[in-house]
């Protein structure tokens, strides 16, 4: 709630009215969400390595694009980063993809989100990826 207040209150220092609605996870993720129906939102959108994470994000197809943000140069840019084997050419994709989203201004990050996973001192073997996915087959406790 305080951060919908946060918003409201920027928005209505540069003259936009904003009505905040609050919904249970249900309803957010399939009506606003999935259905389309808002004209801003807040959402979680954390990752820690664009691949494949900012494409999902952020190309005109993204499978969380839920905006339906679309740009065909960055569309172009995030599908270079994918396959060129050039770090630095990678690298300088990614930046002008971050470039040209803040000029949309198609969304803005509000906080830094950190990741953790927590478990008992005799469970080994959780193996986290770049992209967050946690993998629970090589797991097993210490006994």
């Amino acid at each position: 709630m305080t951060l919908g207040e946060f918003v409201q209150a920027q928005l209505a220092a540069v003259g936009m009215d904003v009505e905040v609605r609050y919904y249970d996870l249900a309803e957010f993720t399939s009506r606003v969400l999935q259905g389309g129906d808002f004209e801003l939102i807040s959402n979680l959108a954390p990752f820690d390595y664009p691949f494949p994470a900012a494409a999902r994000l952020l190309s005109s197809t993204g499978a969380i694009n839920f905006g339906k943000y679309s740009n065909p140069e960055v569309d172009r840019l995030l599908a270079q980063a994918a396959t060129t084997l050039d770090e630095s050419a990678k690298q300088r994709a990614y930046q002008e993809v971050e470039r040209l989203v803040n000029d949309d201004i198609a969304l803005l990050f509000l906080s830094r989100s950190y990741l953790s996973t927590i478990t008992k001192p005799d469970v080994r073997g959780i193996d986290r990826t770049i992209g967050r996915d946690i993998f629970f087959a090589t797991a097993w406790l210490d006994r």
